[in-house]
């Protein structure tokens, strides 16, 4: 597959690579990767490659090599859009990366200008819906920048410090730094090679794993004070009110779901995060041995087994009574047989 879409890839010249909105480390670290890669291709037509994502770059990812060129619907540049790819399907290009589904793109796919340029998914989650016109998925990957590696190689570009650095970041993020149970040998050595490339692995984790702004510990702690614990589900929740008072408006809880998830007395852990605009954001994580992914894809929503989630509209209250049956019936399901 590597060498198909490189292939498919080389001949374009307007090329619009495109992430999932609340973007973690490795939508980003593959979004980066892959526009610097494009950007020196040994041979072929000059591309012109723009980075889209629906929602801006978070101040913890700020690290990356060439985050600032990222454009939002907020940036002044998303004006231009029209001009970015051709109305001739055989020079442009769309690539999503780390998305499984098409509504996961966002605000940042303009479906008007858009639909009608081919558009190839690269992605590792088992729940992607397969919505390209070409289609790269792996399951068996840790991260979609792991796959991305094997990408960059079927286009003879050479790894250097950024593009290492990129790559490795969204690799850390999805193992939760080597820990998760999709760790293998292939994904170890792909991490050795990025480091023989100067990627640095020490900083990275400690960025990644270890630093965070005061607002996000600070909205930790309002959070926490809202826990409950029934039966092996750990659930919590991000309101309006404490994202006021903390002045953190970053959404998302990857953070936070990931640490009540070292509970002892948790199989499973849940954050609910109020939003704004009538939505509610829903991020789950399970111990080996149970799978969260079959309550998020019912739900519209995607991920992996011991990682995903959904965003759904109604109340707060409404969402959590409505999750949380389900989290439920779904840990019976799987506990059963193990007791």
């Amino acid at each position: 597959m590597e060498q198909r879409a490189a292939r498919w890839i080389e001949g374009r010249r307007d090329v619009l690579l495109i992430c999932h909105h609340s973007p973690d480390g490795d939508a980003l670290g593959s979004l980066l990767g892959l526009g610097l890669a494009l950007e020196r291709l040994p041979a072929g037509p000059e591309k012109q490659v723009h980075l889209v994502c629906a929602d801006p770059i978070p101040e913890e990812a700020r690290h990356l090599p060439g985050w600032e060129r990222v454009i939002t619907p907020e940036s002044p540049a998303w004006s231009a859009r029209a001009g970015w790819l051709s109305a001739d399907p055989g020079r442009s290009a769309v690539i999503s990366v780390d998305c499984s589904s098409p509504d996961r793109l966002g605000q940042a796919y303009d479906t008007g200008l858009w639909a009608g340029v081919p558009l190839l998914n690269i992605d590792h989650h088992p729940t992607n819906t397969c919505f390209g016109q070409l289609n790269w998925v792996e399951p068996k990957a840790a991260a979609t920048a792991q796959i991305l590696v094997g990408l960059i190689h079927a286009m003879n570009v050479p790894l250097d410090v950024d593009l290492a650095t990129c790559l490795l970041h969204g690799i850390l993020t999805d193992t939760r730094g080597f820990r998760t149970s999709n760790t293998s040998p292939d994904v170890l050595r792909t991490a050795v090679e990025l480091m023989d490339h100067g990627a640095p692995f020490a900083a990275l984790n400690d960025l990644i794993f270890n630093r965070r702004p005061l607002a996000a510990i600070q909205l930790w702690s309002q959070a926490l004070q809202r826990m409950a614990l029934r039966g092996r589900i750990l659930s919590s929740e991000i309101t309006q009110e404490i994202r006021q008072k903390t002045r953190y408006d970053i959404e998302g809880s990857a953070g936070l779901v990931s640490y009540l998830n070292t509970a002892n007395e948790a199989d499973i852990a849940v954050v609910f995060d109020e939003r704004s605009d009538g939505t509610v954001g829903v991020s789950m994580r399970a111990v080996p041995g149970f799978d969260v992914s079959r309550v998020a894809v019912s739900l519209g929503g995607g991920g992996h087994a011991q990682a995903a989630g959904c965003t759904l509209s109604g109340s707060l209250a409404e969402v959590k009574a409505r999750v949380l049956a389900l989290l439920h019936e779904t840990w019976e399901s799987q506990a059963a047989p193990q007791l």
